[in-house]
């Protein structure tokens, strides 16, 4: 997952060719943490179908209050510049992988 910040969220998000999940998170989130390994999986599964980015909350707090992440771990889906759902909390890799095929048609495999 590429990383992005306040700086580079939204060019980065109106510049995007394909669908994206950004997930907020924090270092100091175990939760957070335990996401990590599944969505590296999903991102591998979904590859050229949606890109992933990861947003640390203390230094994206403008693009968390942007997408309205009050509680990490939290998915933002977005396609073509529009925030199609959020999650938030962990999950199972199934769960989330269902949420994102919902979330963006176009990722169904």
């Amino acid at each position: 997952m590429k990383s992005i910040t306040d700086t580079t969220t939204l060019e980065t998000i109106h510049g995007a060719k394909r669908p994206i999940v950004v997930k907020f998170e924090a270092r100091w989130c175990n939760p957070c943490k335990a996401m990590k390994p599944l969505l590296d999986d999903i991102e591998k599964q979904l590859y050229g179908k949606v890109d992933f980015y990861v947003a640390d909350v203390e230094q994206c707090m403008n693009a968390a209050q942007l997408y309205r992440v009050n509680q990490i771990p939290a998915l933002v889906a977005i396609d073509k510049g529009v925030v199609t759902a959020t999650r938030i909390g962990a999950g199972s890799k199934a769960e989330i992988l269902q949420w994102i095929k919902t979330a963006i048609p176009g990722a169904k495999e």
